[in-house]
């Protein structure tokens, strides 16, 4: 089972990527994938940002913008065959106190991972999931930040990054 990081969606829906032949294989081929509420976090706020899309599906669907964005979300979650995996409850944090559970794993795997914000959250998805029984054993994942810590969630979260990198064309290999 993989999780699916928001970029791999993103750049398997952009025909201007590079990455969107390859993202979009693994997507399509790709069985008991499962998305974090970031994820669709992530996605509504850069499906939003396209308010040219919106408001032609909008008028498409014969929707409010709200619920086109919904719809959206949906269709893509359909598209790919992602399932939307909730997270519950709280764990405490020392000298903290209780926080939303990957909240709290973040702030545990932040000094041993030591990824940007996003990234980190994604990985604490992925352990609080995989915590709750979910056998995940890949982050699906465009963005390459996940390359320089590789062993490090092998060994704190037991999962690897698959990442989609964009391929070097032929003039740009000769020109190294």
């Amino acid at each position: 089972m993989s999780y699916i990081d928001t970029s791999i969606i993103v750049a398997a829906l952009d025909h201007q990527d590079p990455r969107q032949r390859q993202a979009r294989k693994l997507l399509e081929t790709g069985e008991d994938n499962v998305v974090s509420e970031l994820v669709i976090a992530e996605l509504a706020s850069v499906i939003s940002r396209r308010e040219e899309l919106v408001k032609s599906m909008a008028a498409k669907l014969g929707l409010p913008r709200e619920l086109t964005l919904t719809a959206l979300l949906i269709y893509i979650l359909r598209r790919f065959k992602l399932n939307y995996r909730a997270v519950e409850g709280r764990a405490k944090t020392p000298l903290l106190g209780k926080m939303h559970t990957p909240m709290a794993t973040a702030i545990e795997l932040a000094p041993k991972l030591r990824l940007r914000t996003l990234d980190l959250l994604h990985a604490a998805y992925v352990k609080t999931l995989k915590d709750a029984g979910e056998p995940i054993h890949t982050i699906l994942t465009a963005d390459t930040e996940f390359e320089k810590t590789s062993k490090q969630l092998k060994e704190t979260v037991g999962v690897k990054p698959h990442i989609v990198k964009q391929r070097k064309t032929r003039s740009a290999a000769h020109q190294i």
